[in-house]
């Protein structure tokens, strides 16, 4: 894995490094719970790196690419666990003139919601919307 920092204790494990990278590393259902705050689409650029999540040209791609990262959370946390992020509404532009918001909250639910069964036969819409029936998640506001 590619960690820079972690600390491992007996109740719990903190790492810190590249999302991807990181959870990569971790077998299937093995996560109780994740905590984490993502870059704010935009916001703030970390690094120049192509791969990090906070360079991207436009608030659709970052959702592209964030994508990813729910993919792996799918992946790597125990049925029935939860994952908490640290989010908000994002401004569409900075000019202090009601450039409005992005409604980043409810776009990181709707991407958790996604279907990710890859032997899903329903229609994109109803594998987009996770109105598939598979329930795999539960979410509370």
């Amino acid at each position: 894995m590619a960690v820079r920092a972690q600390e491992i204790t007996e109740n719990y494990a903190l790492y810190n490094g590249d999302c991807i990278e990181v959870m990569g590393g971790f077998p299937d259902e093995s996560i109780h719970l994740s905590l984490y705050s993502p870059p704010f689409a935009g916001l703030y650029h970390y690094t120049s790196d192509e791969r990090d999540l906070s360079n991207n040209p436009d608030y659709e791609t970052f959702l592209e690419h964030y994508g990813f990262v729910i993919s792996e959370l799918h992946r790597v946390t125990l049925p029935g666990r939860m994952t908490a992020v640290h989010i908000m509404d994002i401004p569409k532009g900075n000019t202090g003139r009601g450039d409005g918001l992005f409604d980043f909250p409810g776009d990181v639910i709707e991407l958790h919601c996604q279907c990710r069964k890859p032997d899903c036969k329903a229609s994109d819409f109803k594998r987009r919307k996770g109105l598939c029936g598979h329930g795999e998640w539960e979410y509370a506001a």
